[in-house]
Formats: C-alpha cells, sequence, structure tokens
C-alpha cells in the first residue's frame, strides 16, 4: 500500500473531473478511436497513461450496461416481466429462463465489455515504462491490473475457463489462442490484485475521489480467495478482509438510504463505484429507466420504464418486518393519475431527479464496506463456525437495517450461520449484481434456482405456458462462449451444453 502523495503528483497531470470529461463526453465516440491508435502512437509519457487509466475506469460503463442481465437477471432476485413483448426481447427471455444459445446478443455484449476493459488495461500495463516515475508508474500499472482482475474474476465465475490475455493480441494471435483453465485464470487474478494492494494508495480524495484504494483491492483479493476455496485461502482472505474491516479508513454508514443518495455519493461506506452524472453530458445512468414499470409515465421516474428486471415475489417477502432497506431498493405499488394505486414490483435503488430518459446520476456501488464486513463473516464461519466475531459482523449490518438482533439460536451452527447470511446479503446487496455470484460461491444455485422457477408465478402461468421454465442443471450456471469466438477459432471448446 503506497502512501497518500501519489495522488498529488498524479492529479497534477489532469485532474479526474477533466479526465473523465475528455474520455467520457460520447463513450462510443471517444474510446474506441483509442482502442484503434496502436499503444505505441498513443502512450508517450506519464500524462498520456494516467488518460488511459482514466479510459480503463470509462470502460466499465459498457460493462455493467449488461452485467445486471447476466448476474442479476440469472439470480432468484428479479425476473423479466412477461407484460414486455414476446419478440422483440426473446435474449433477455434466455438469460432469465436459462434457455440461452451460444448467439445470445446480451452475453456477447457483456464478453466484450469485459475483454474490452482487458485490452484497455494490457495497452497501459504494457506501455507503462514511459511513466518516469517509479512510484506513479507502480500507482497507474496498479489500477489497470485491478480492473484487468475484476474483469477476469467476473469472467471466470461466468464462463469457467477464459482465455488469459495479458498484452495486445493480434487477430492472427487470436484465432491461435486457446482457454485456460480456472485454476489458471484465478492464478493469474489473485497476482493482478496482490499487486493492486500493495501498489495502491490508502485513500483518494479531492480531484481523485472515484479511483482506487489499496482497500478495494483488498476486499477484492478477499472475494477472490474465498470463492476459490480451501482451507489456506480462506485463511488468507481472513488476512486480507481483517484488515479491511478493521484498519482501513472505511466503515458503514449509520443510515443505509444514505449509502445511496445522491447528495451523498462516494461516502465513507463506498470503496468503489461506477461514477454516473445527470445533466445530459453522456454520463447519465440508464438503470432507472431499464427497471421502472412500463406505462409509468412520468410517476416513477422521467420517462416511461422498460420493466427488464422485475423484483420476485419472493425477494420482497424476504424482507422483515421494518427492514429500512426495502424501501430503498424496491416497491410493489407506484401511485398515477388520480392517485390511483398500480400494484407493480421496481427497483428503486436507482432513482432520482433527472429531465432526460436514461440520464440520472446513481452511481452504481460495486465494493461497499459492508461486503468486507459480511465476506469476513462468511469466511470465519467457513473456518470456525459462528464465532462470536462472525455473529458480531452480521448483527452489526443486520441492526443497521432497523432490526434486532439475530438470537444465538437463530445462528449457532455452521448451516444456520450460513443460511442466514445468504439472505442478509440478499438484502443488503439487493440489486448490485452480488446475487448470482453469491449463489455460486456457496453451491446453491441450482438449489434455490429450482425453487425460484417452482414456486413465482410467472415460471407457472397456464395461460403464458411459453414462459414456463424446467428446472435447471448444472452445466447450466455457466454461460456459453459466445459463437463468434467458435468461429473464429474451430478448435476452442464450448462449454457443455450448449
Amino acid at each position: 500500500m503506497k502512501r497518500n502523495s501519489i495522488y498529488t503528483r498524479m492529479v497534477s497531470l489532469i485532474s479526474l473531473s477533466a479526465a473523465f470529461w475528455f474520455i467520457s463526453c460520447d463513450k462510443e465516440l471517444d474510446l474506441n478511436p483509442i482502442s484503434e491508435i496502436s499503444a505505441d502512437e498513443f502512450y508517450k509519457d506519464a500524462e498520456e497513461i494516467n488518460l488511459a487509466v482514466v479510459g480503463i475506469y470509462n470502460g466499465m460503463y459498457d460493462v455493467l450496461d449488461k452485467e445486471w442481465i447476466v448476474t442479476e437477471l440469472r439470480s432468484d432476485n428479479t425476473y423479466m416481466s412477461p407484460r414486455n413483448s414476446e419478440t422483440a426481447n426473446v435474449p433477455f427471455r434466455q438469460v432469465d429462463r436459462f434457455v440461452l444459445t451460444s448467439q445470445n446478443i446480451h452475453v456477447e455484449d457483456y464478453w466484450r465489455a469485459c475483454y474490452r476493459v482487458i485490452s484497455l488495461a494490457n495497452n497501459v500495463i504494457n506501455q507503462i515504462d514511459v511513466v518516469d516515475d517509479p512510484e506513479l508508474a507502480a500507482h497507474y500499472e496498479a489500477e489497470a491490473r485491478f480492473f484487468r482482475a475484476h474483469m477476469y474474476f467476473n469472467l471466470v465465475r461466468l464462463w469457467g475457463g477464459v482465455f488469459i490475455v495479458d498484452h495486445p493480441v493480434s487477430g492472427a494471435e487470436a484465432k491461435t489462442m486457446d482457454r485456460s483453465t480456472p485454476q489458471e485464470v484465478y492464478d493469474f487474478l489473485l497476482e493482478d490484485l496482490r499487486f493492486a494492494a500493495e501498489n495502491l494508495p490508502a485513500t483518494a480524495t479531492g480531484a481523485a475521489l472515484g479511483r482506487l484504494t489499496a482497500w478495494a483491492a483488498k476486499t477484492e483479493l478477499g472475494k477472490a480467495l474465498l470463492t476459490l476455496g480451501g482451507t489456506a485461502n480462506i485463511n488468507s482472505a481472513i488476512t486480507e478482509l481483517s484488515d479491511v474491516v478493521y484498519n482501513s479508513p472505511f466503515s458503514y454508514l449509520d443510515d443505509y438510504a444514505l449509502v445511496f443518495d445522491t447528495s451523498n455519493e462516494y461516502n465513507n461506506e463506498i470503496l468503489y463505484a461506477v461514477r454516473y452524472q445527470t445533466g445530459s453530458v453522456g454520463l447519465g445512468a440508464p438503470f432507472a429507466n431499464y427497471f421502472a414499470p412500463m406505462q409509468s409515465d412520468d410517476f416513477v421516474v422521467r420517462g416511461n420504464g422498460d420493466e427488464l428486471n422485475v423484483p420476485a415475489t419472493s425477494m420482497s417477502e424476504s424482507y422483515m418486518a421494518g427492514d429500512e432497506r426495502k424501501a430503498v431498493s424496491m416497491a410493489d405499488t407506484w401511485i398515477g393519475y388520480n392517485g390511483i394505486v398500480n400494484q407493480s414490483k421496481h427497483i428503486t435503488k436507482y432513482n432520482s431527479e433527472f429531465a432526460t430518459v436514461d440520464d440520472a446520476g446513481n452511481d452504481w456501488p460495486v465494493i461497499r464496506f459492508t461486503d468486507a464486513m459480511l465476506l469476513l463473516a462468511e469466511a470465519i464461519n467457513e473456518i470456525s463456525g459462528p464465532t462470536p466475531e462472525a455473529v458480531e459482523l452480521l448483527n452489526k449490518v443486520h441492526e443497521r437495517a432497523g432490526l434486532v438482533a439475530y438470537e444465538d439460536s437463530e445462528v449457532g451452527s455452521y448451516f444456520d450461520f450460513k443460511l442466514t447470511l445468504e439472505t442478509e446479503r440478499k438484502l443488503e446487496f439487493a440489486f448490485e449484481n452480488q446475487r448470482w455470484f453469491d449463489l455460486l460461491r456457496t453451491g446453491r444455485a441450482v438449489t434455490v434456482m429450482n425453487t425460484h422457477f417452482a414456486t413465482e408465478d410467472q415460471y407457472n402461468d397456464p395461460d403464458r405456458p411459453q414462459f414456463n421454465t424446467n428446472p435447471i442443471e448444472e452445466y447450466q450456471l455457466l454461460l456459453p462462449i459466445p459463437q463468434y469466438e467458435i468461429d473464429l477459432n474451430p478448435s476452442i471448446a464450448q462449454n457443455i451444453g450448449y
């Protein structure tokens, strides 16, 4: 972990706000030409490397635009509304109902977005020698390696073994590449995260607010180690996560609503978030409109909603009476013309005031302090059972939601604690793209999803049998490799079942 003075020199090159404007005012227009210029031509000095690093941050816009589809929509948290067109939204339904093909456009787009960020990161890492200051160079490289690791962590969990790319790749080379094993991918991303944790600064304030710190890298490292599993890895996860929980300058806020308040963004609970800005400057978030009810006009958010990601009935019913997180995260109804109450569940976590459709200013939280707390509790339980420390961490998050602490009898065994923690994470991180990864990590995805399909009305409607869903199998937990990759290199093995 590097001292904070590194940001003073970095910000003197170009302010973060100016850099975001330079790269992001039109994401499609600005990012694509940069990717088409060779690294040798584009990166000449520290200032250009800084701009390139900011370009990696901006690459996360395209990642998040699709990530909820391949994570949240695949979980038991949400479903796609059956009110949507049966023909126009087939790719969404394929994801929701686990009837995917290798040509699914959303799967392909997310794959491309992840490898786009990896490509941007590789360009920085492979050109870092143009930065004369060794400490500044290590910092920029650490940012790039964090994002590369973050993408590979998502890719390996969603697809299994994928292509490890650590340098700019030509078309000819791409045709000869093969998939690495999941273990090889984990080894690669863990090395990147360790480098990031050692070389990122402890804080990022002022013009650097929104850039990564070592604590974000440590939390991601702890989660990756816990996901990989095994006693040695989980003990290492405990070490990393304990450092974040007990030694970092971050903490959890007393009020859950304030974590997501647009007037309080990048507060002390946020270790890393993708930043958005309203005002028709090309930096607005589309999620409020994606998730709002159809035909809701301006009563829920500005403009109609698309109803693409609807909270499941079981999600709504999972909240205990008095859980303050529900009103922040979702609503069961909305009030329209003449005060008429419309029964239509919808996500509210990303709603705010904005004047133009798809232009909300809500940041998307990627790593929060409570994530580190609950991951640490989970890791401790895996090694030692529900110790007083693990129970205390769980109860701090639970009580912050306005609820009474769990009794020892409720969380006294390994399995009781594990299932209680699973539900706590479901509610704490509702609609933040965490649930699907949690189910994969705990090995409960098939069981939970088959219960979801068997009990939710939209999958069991005799009047709409085309939306009914069969029980899923283990192979369906992985996504299919996009067909265009196999067309490029027919020797690539497709995931089983596709």
